[in-house]
């Protein structure tokens, strides 16, 4: 964590000697020598902790720490003085502070004291990032009601949620929502308080896959000068998602499979197993049976993450949300632009619904946006979707898709081109994303990034 941390102590040699440990161990830090000045440090350096001298001399520390506690929502606290005594530490902690240290005292107790308390205010911050997701997302919740799949799909998930250990695997064709549902599993489990970590396995290079998961020690390879933690560790007590699960690696899904039945796992270089606790959802969008049968995907690993099963139906096959979503959609995005769009017309929506949505919701919410943008109407008209005129051929309407002025969307063109070669080479590939990527002489991350890009699937 990059942090800043302020120091507010009117001694200027305990200041130095605490702005020189914290330097070294790569903080960024400023100072203040009484209590005025510390409370303007506040507001300009924005602080994430703050080391607090009690005995100041313009104001008392408590007052400092009382409006730190009421005027800010998440600075972590550590109280430092000489003259503590049993009384100033409960009042200091009952006003907000987290830590109480005595002067003098150690480096090696101080700097635990500072990693502890910004590890804890991290995790404060994952949850509350986590709580706004779900408090943006959850207003979507009422469309379980529209399609009895779904229904089924999310009676699955609570039962998910409930068994906090078991390992959750969720399929579905790309944009239909399955990172939603890992989250929605998470924020309803015993585990909602913890860090829920997503780690997509096709965006990374498959070199660097490795230490991603599982962190490194130092001297591990050529760049390797520090420890560094996993994703995996950093999920510890909460949830890690691991996206496109079938683009591991052989040797990952046996490292994998190893750290599924033993929760445990040794960092790259290091000697010594580290025991975890956490849940592992994972997903794809190929079909891993499929991948089993032409040997790309491990068979016991398979079963090992098939403990609970989600197949998310693509929105195709539930063409009754295509009307929730899309009504949803356009009110929160005519908020967010500040546009003044209060509907679609009946041919408009019938477009929508007659549309086979490849992209499935992540691209309903692209064509949704867009529509918004360039409408100067308070309904959205056919003329606004960019959509093809086929449910399948996108390549015949390219040029047919104009601008509000009727020029020709250059950008449009170029990505109906892209999408169209990277389906061809994909079937070509027989789905392989490796081969087809080669096929392409593209390097494969940006093979990966240009399918989420344009919304391809097949």
């Amino acid at each position: 964590m990059d942090a800043k941390i302020l120091i507010i102590d009117d001694n200027e040699i305990v200041s130095g000697l605490l702005q020189d440990i914290l330097y070294g161990a790569g903080y960024k830090v400023s100072s203040a020598l009484n209590g005025e000045e510390g409370k303007a440090m506040l507001k300009e350096a924005k602080p994430d902790l703050v080391i607090l001298d009690l005995q100041l001399p313009d104001t008392s520390g408590l007052e400092i720490l009382k409006e730190i506690n009421e005027g800010f929502d998440d600075i972590q606290v550590i109280v430092l003085t000489g003259y503590g005594t049993v009384e100033s530490a409960i009042s200091a902690m009952k006003l907000g502070a987290s830590d109480y240290l005595m002067k003098p005292i150690s480096n090696e107790k101080f700097l635990i004291s500072i990693e502890k308390n910004l590890k804890h205010l991290m995790l404060l911050r994952d949850i509350e990032n986590l709580r706004e997701v779900d408090r943006r997302q959850n207003r979507f919740n009422y469309i379980v009601s529209n399609s009895d799949k779904m229904k089924e799909i999310y009676r699955l998930a609570l039962s998910a949620a409930e068994s906090d250990r078991s390992t959750v695997l969720i399929e579905g064709e790309s944009g239909t929502g399955k990172e939603y549902l890992a989250r929605f599993i998470h924020l309803r489990s015993k585990r909602r308080d913890g860090p829920f970590v997503e780690i997509n396995c096709a965006a990374i290079p498959e070199n660097l896959m490795e230490s991603e998961l599982f962190g490194y020690e130092p001297g591990a390879f050529t760049d390797a000068r520090t420890r560094k933690k996993g994703q995996i560790e950093l999920s510890r007590g909460g949830t890690i998602f691991l996206d496109e699960i079938g683009e591991l690696s052989p040797m990952l899904q046996a490292k994998l499979l190893r750290f599924l039945d033993t929760m445990t796992f040794k960092r790259v270089g290091g000697i010594t197993d580290i025991e975890m606790d956490v849940r592992v959802i994972a997903a794809t969008n190929k079909n891993l049976s499929d991948a089993m049968e032409r040997g790309e995907f491990r068979d016991d690993l398979f079963f090992r993450l098939k403990v609970l099963y989600l197949d998310i139906p693509p929105l195709r096959e539930r063409r009754e949300e295509i009307e929730v979503f899309a009504t949803a959609l356009l009110d929160e995005y005519s908020k967010s632009l500040k546009k003044k769009v209060k509907g679609f017309s009946e041919s408009a929506m019938k477009r929508l619904k007659e549309y086979s949505w490849p992209g499935n919701i992540r691209e309903l919410k692209n064509v949704i946006e867009r529509a918004i943008i360039v409408s100067d109407k308070e309904k959205i008209y056919p003329k606004h979707l960019a959509l093809p005129n086929s449910s399948r051929d996108e390549s015949s309407s390219q040029f047919s898709q104009a601008t509000p002025n009727g020029n020709i969307n250059f950008q449009e063109v170029l990505d109906g081109v892209a999408r169209e070669m990277l389906i061809d080479a994909l079937k070509k590939a027989n789905g392989n994303k490796s081969r087809a990527a080669r096929l392409l002489s593209m390097p494969r991350h940006v093979f990966l990034y240009q399918l989420e890009k344009l919304n391809v699937s097949i």
